[in-house]
């Protein structure tokens, strides 16, 4: 490739020093968990795409929403009182899945565009209900809430951060949850617990409580590393929150539609959130949608706002488009008429049965699996919990040895991440991790 500013493409979460060297990779075709370049190589995708292609490749029931809602309806905005008759039913049934916790949905075109709508709409509830200094939002390390200005400053990633002037001032940091990388020598996982989320409330009483209108966190941390939470941590971070008149907004672009096993990824947890954010998965990525599930306090005074200021002036052209809504009803039966919660729980089981195979590799310290998350750290020396030089970029050779070996997954660091498709079969799974195996020992022979 030549210079960038020669290149057609732009690529997200991409170092394009690199992708001047290398030829980027097209894809031409897909079909169940399996993708084919633009050469023919073919490829099992282990990521479904970027954490979103929950149903795997070229799924006929949803392709035939979208064709049919094309047909019917093929552009039309939620928006001016006016909206689509899929965008209404999708509403509804959205409301009806979480058992009417919630009693409102804004559409928005993207998971970024569903967490910068919730600050928002956080801070306009603020001012309507006379507690105009309630801006601060507790967010934590490692965490990942998307790329727009307030999204990015949530985020706990320092690449989000360096160069753009971020994070904006509006964020109190807290403590991620990483007990293998993070715990003292000797600490036990419920020692451990007690300690960040006293670190937490700490940071937020210093903060000022009455200055905070929510915490925002994923179930489980996606892009962070696929960090799952200690037994105990979010039932004490819960009444924490509680304690300190505190709000959760759960935010499950990735968390959400099947892939912890439950429809709403905070069901797994038994959280308590105000709002949620959605996306990628809602359609399984067939169509751009995202979504804030509203609780009744926040839409009550979203409604005031509206009226006191004459309209709520805030929208998305493409938020709530009627074909991705049809392909999105598509997919919440298909969530229930293919029993995706037992199908989950089966991957789930072989995922981690194969990952923990993995542990007697000498570099990998951990393996960590939730319902179709998982996520190998490795480590230059597992035992002391030793990390490999950053320079040496061991993740990213394994990502890229593992590509050469027909597999797709991605490196966050020298975390290897994969979200395989739910309709992943034992037997793939077994693929999957062979092929991860091959090419993390293939690396280990080449550092040594």
């Amino acid at each position: 490739m030549g210079d960038l500013a020669t290149e057609p493409i732009l690529y997200s979460f991409t170092d394009h020093r690199v992708y001047r060297r290398e030829s980027p990779l097209t894809i031409a075709e897909g079909e169940g968990i399996r993708i084919r370049d633009t050469s023919g190589k073919e490829y099992v995708d282990a990521l479904s795409g970027l954490w979103h292609a929950n149903l795997g490749f070229s799924d006929t029931e949803l392709i035939d929403a979208a064709t049919a809602a094309y047909s019917r309806l093929p552009a039309f905005a939620c928006a001016l009182g006016r909206t689509s008759a899929e965008t209404e039913l999708l509403a509804g049934e959205l409301i009806a899945a979480s058992g009417r916790r919630f009693s409102s949905v804004y559409f928005a075109a993207s998971g970024s565009e569903a967490v910068e709508s919730v600050l928002k709409f956080l801070w306009l509830a603020a001012n309507t209900n006379g507690t105009p200094s309630r801006k601060l939002v507790v967010t934590r390390d490692s965490g990942f809430h998307g790329t727009t200005l307030g999204a990015a400053s949530l985020a706990g990633i320092p690449n989000q951060h360096a160069g753009f002037d971020l994070p904006l001032p509006f964020t109190v940091r807290v403590p991620r949850v990483h007990y293998y990388r993070d715990h003292l020598d000797g600490e036990t996982q419920d020692e451990y617990v007690d300690r960040i989320v006293r670190i937490t409330r700490q940071r937020i009483e210093e903060a000022g409580p009455e200055d905070v209108a929510a915490m925002v966190a994923e179930p489980v941390m996606a892009a962070g590393g696929v960090l799952v939470p200690c037994d105990g941590y979010w039932p004490a971070m819960s009444r924490t929150l509680s304690d300190l008149g505190i709000p959760l907004v759960s935010d499950e672009v990735v968390c959400g539609f099947g892939r912890l096993g439950t429809l709403f990824g905070y069901e797994r947890f038994g959280l308590d959130p105000v709002a949620v954010t959605v996306a990628k998965g809602i359609t399984a990525g067939y169509a751009p949608l995202g979504a804030v599930l509203l609780g009744p306090g926040l839409t009550e005074s979203l409604a005031d706002a509206a009226e006191e200021y004459g309209v709520l002036g805030h929208g998305s052209t493409f938020g709530g488009h009627p074909v991705a809504a049809a392909v999105a009803r598509a997919n919440l039966r298909a969530f229930h008429e293919r029993d995706l919660p037992g199908r989950v729980a089966d991957l789930e089981t072989s995922l981690r049965a194969a990952m923990e195979g993995l542990l007697d590799l000498p570099v990998v310290g951990e393996v960590r699996c939730i319902g179709g998350l998982a996520a190998v750290e490795l480590m230059a020396d597992a035992t002391a919990r030793r990390a490999f030089d950053p320079g040496r970029r061991i993740g990213r050779r394994v990502a890229a040895k593992a590509r050469e070996l027909g597999l797709i997954v991605r490196d966050l660091g020298d975390v290897i991440a994969m979200c395989p498709p739910l309709i992943t079969t034992p037997g793939e799974v077994t693929e999957i991790v062979s092929i991860l195996r091959e090419a993390i020992s293939a690396t280990h022979r080449e550092e040594m």
